[in-house]
């Protein structure tokens, strides 16, 4: 095992077959993989976009309760990550570890999707307690597909710039995922529906469902998995115990800076992200007055976040990740404080203010999950272990647990305003809607430029850690 206090890599030769050398990525299979990321945010959007609005505005759970039971459903997802990593790592099949849970996950997935967008008749206390289990459904199988989906990444390409454009790609499939579900959702509830929300939500999510599956199904075809793509790796080679496995994984990322500098920087934009993403629906409906046109300004607002993609794309090739993620919290910090701050923003302004933030918080998507698979390599060459889904996995369930938390916060804090649904909102409620629209995802960002200042792995350092690990002698 190499040491672990070393921060850059010495030069190494350059070799044929290193990341920086290898043949660049056919259409089919670029596409076929980004197309997967499209299917997820069908599912991750509309929770994330309309579950609790779904929850407060039409079946009349109050804020407080609905958000309690997103940080219960966080919290258990975040918890299941880890464990999928767990299980995709130790999975061994002909199709190969990652691929087989698209095709198998897909069905299920897509029914559970529908269970949590439907409204039964039962007494509040019953209709929370089902919110809850349907919500906690889909995110156990929502986590099944995506762990193996991202890990996929890691062993499609070994090269940092390779990895930047595919990340590129497959962040427009999401945002276009995004945008496809603000529409579809709330237009087919209401179509399906009759002009009663609750029943058509259900109809509609089901719809949603089945071009998931789809999906889904393509991403399966199209991209093949590399037997032993990792260096040194033996995939027909014996397991290592589950527990001393597991222990050995988690003092890695207790050591690995670079790591822990890249998911406390995420963290700290989900956290506050989440707040902004969760409240932009009271936000056009009670500040801007412009509940009218939340299907047309939800998908307006990810449009902008797909079109800034090829920008942090083009940026980060020209500069580094970490100059994308510091570019796009600067953005984010100036458009968050204008909505902060401007006291009664007409409706343009008000969604040019949402759109100039969703552009700029793109830069974070870009940046992370660029940076997370490189962090692999770092941590096999310094550590001598290679865990791309379980690395995926704690990834995933941070993350998760920071929207939970966010989620149960917005929503107690909504409370204690004064926020009651469907009402004229008082002066109080109006001005918490606005910090968390504004405020908080400023102070997440300002923040997570100071831990991202000391990440240090650019295309140059990618190249001499894969360099490094291609000459050493085998372990």
């Amino acid at each position: 095992m190499t040491t672990t206090r070393a921060t850059r890599v010495p030069d190494a030769p350059a070799l044929q077959d290193s990341g920086a050398h290898e043949p660049p990525l056919g259409a089919r299979l670029r596409y076929g993989f980004a197309v997967g990321d499209f299917g997820l945010n069908l599912y991750w959007q509309g929770l994330g976009l309309f579950l609790i609005y779904f929850q407060t505005d039409v079946l009349g759970i109050p804020a407080s309760w609905a958000g309690l039971c997103y940080l219960i459903a966080s919290v258990w997802d975040g918890l299941s990550d880890p464990i999928m990593g767990v299980i995709a790592d130790r999975t061994r099949t002909r199709w190969g570890r990652y691929r087989p849970y698209l095709l198998l996950g897909s069905v299920p997935l897509a029914l559970a999707f529908a269970l949590s967008f439907s409204a039964p008749q039962l007494p509040l206390p019953w209709l929370i307690a089902y919110s809850l289990a349907t919500q906690m459904l889909v995110r156990a199988l929502y986590t099944a597909l995506a762990i193996p989906y991202s890990s996929l990444s890691v062993v499609i390409t070994h090269s940092s710039d390779a990895r930047t454009r595919l990340t590129g790609l497959r962040m427009q499939f999401a945002f276009l995922g995004g945008i496809a579900v603000a529409y579809l959702l709330p237009s087919l509830a209401g179509w399906l529906g009759s002009g009663t929300g609750a029943q058509g939500y259900g109809y509609a999510a089901l719809l949603i469902g089945a071009l998931a599956t789809g999906v889904f199904g393509l991403c399966f075809v199209a991209v093949p998995e590399p037997p032993g793509r990792a260096a040194g790796r033996n995939e027909a080679g014996p397991l290592p115990p589950l527990v001393s496995d597991a222990r050995a994984f988690l003092r890695l990322v207790a050591r690995s800076q670079p790591l822990l500098r890249v998911l406390l920087g995420k963290l700290l934009v989900v956290f506050t992200l989440t707040m902004h993403t969760r409240n932009t629906v009271y936000y056009l409906k009670y500040t801007l007055g412009a509940v009218d046109a939340v299907g047309t300004i939800l998908p307006l607002l990810t449009a902008a976040s797909f079109a800034s993609v090829p920008l942090w794309v083009l940026v980060t090739r020209r500069t580094s990740k970490r100059g994308t993620w510091l570019l796009g919290a600067a953005g984010t910090i100036a458009f968050s404080l204008g909505i902060q701050f401007v006291p009664a923003p007409s409706r343009v302004l008000g969604v040019f203010l949402l759109c100039g933030v969703a552009a700029s918080t793109s830069a974070f998507a870009v940046a992370f999950w660029a940076m997370l698979p490189d962090t692999v390599e770092y941590n096999e060459l310094h550590f001598g272990r290679r865990d791309e889904a379980k690395l995926f996995g704690i990834a995933s369930m941070a993350q998760k647990i920071a929207m939970g938390l966010s989620a149960a916060a917005s929503g107690w804090f909504l409370e204690a305003s004064g926020f009651v649904a469907n009402t004229a909102q008082l002066p109080g409620a109006v001005d918490a809607i606005r910090t968390t629209m504004g405020l908080a995802p400023a102070a997440g960002a300002l923040l997570s430029v100071v831990v991202m200042q000391g990440y240090r792995i650019d295309a140059a350092e990618h190249r001499r850690i894969l360099q490094a690990l291609q000459t050493r002698s085998p372990a």
